[in-house]
């Protein structure tokens, strides 16, 4: 039971300096945050338009009017459940589009809605789509390249062998083709010859190399 009954270890007293300065930047955060939802909200709706009574005829009678100044004084600290993005000038859009991405990302935590209906589609908005889905065209080649590779490697534990994959499809051209025309261009007259002694050493090879059933080393698979 004693054991049971002792503090965590993290309410040690030798981490009391570093949940203090923890609580410190919290604290800036959460401010910061505020300072941020009272900037963006002044910007989407002026002053004036904090003292109009929205949502009057929901309650209706002396019930209403006596909440028109609670509303008014909680909007600074709670911004408004609706945040439609306004057209603004070609100046504005880029910091426009900032700030609806941003709204969209606390609309998840705060349930802060960004109607996108109105957004003006741009050239630049244009081109940062193409850009983007060119990027993940090339994304997709560089994985697929990379599991062609990695399907390619062969455990140091399991042969020196690569398996291939089998097909019932015929053969699109002659067993040794490729290979007899690249010895052709590069040994000339002498590549029958050279080809052949190639073809002597990597037999005896296949003969000998497996005679005493060696074990690689590592045993261990190196993925890095």
């Amino acid at each position: 039971m004693a054991h049971q009954d002792a503090e965590p270890w993290y309410a040690a007293r030798m981490y009391a300096r570093y949940w203090k300065h923890y609580s410190q930047a919290m604290h800036w955060l959460y401010r910061h945050k505020r300072a941020y939802r009272l900037a963006v909200a002044s910007l989407w709706y002026p002053v004036d338009t904090f003292q109009t009574s929205r949502y009057a005829d929901w309650e209706g009678g002396e019930q209403s009017r006596r909440n028109v100044n609670s509303r008014s004084q909680n909007q600074a600290v709670q911004p408004r459940r609706t945040r439609p993005c306004l057209k603004v000038s070609e100046s504005k859009e880029k910091v426009s589009d900032m700030e609806c991405e941003q709204e969209a990302s606390d609309s998840e935590e705060e349930g802060i809605e960004c109607d996108l209906s109105n957004m003006e589609i741009t050239e630049e908005l244009r081109q940062y789509f193409a850009e983007t889905e060119r990027h993940r065209e090339e994304l997709k080649k560089q994985q697929e390249l990379e599991a062609e590779i990695h399907e390619q490697y062969v455990d140091a534990d399991h042969g020196l062998h690569i398996a291939t994959r089998r097909s019932t499809q015929p053969p699109s051209e002659r067993p040794g083709e490729r290979r007899k025309e690249g010895m052709k261009r590069l040994y000339g007259e002498d590549a029958a010859k050279i080809q052949g002694m190639e073809t002597a050493i990597q037999l005896n090879f296949d003969r000998h190399c497996d005679k005493k059933q060696p074990k690689y080393w590592p045993i261990i698979p190196l993925k890095l």
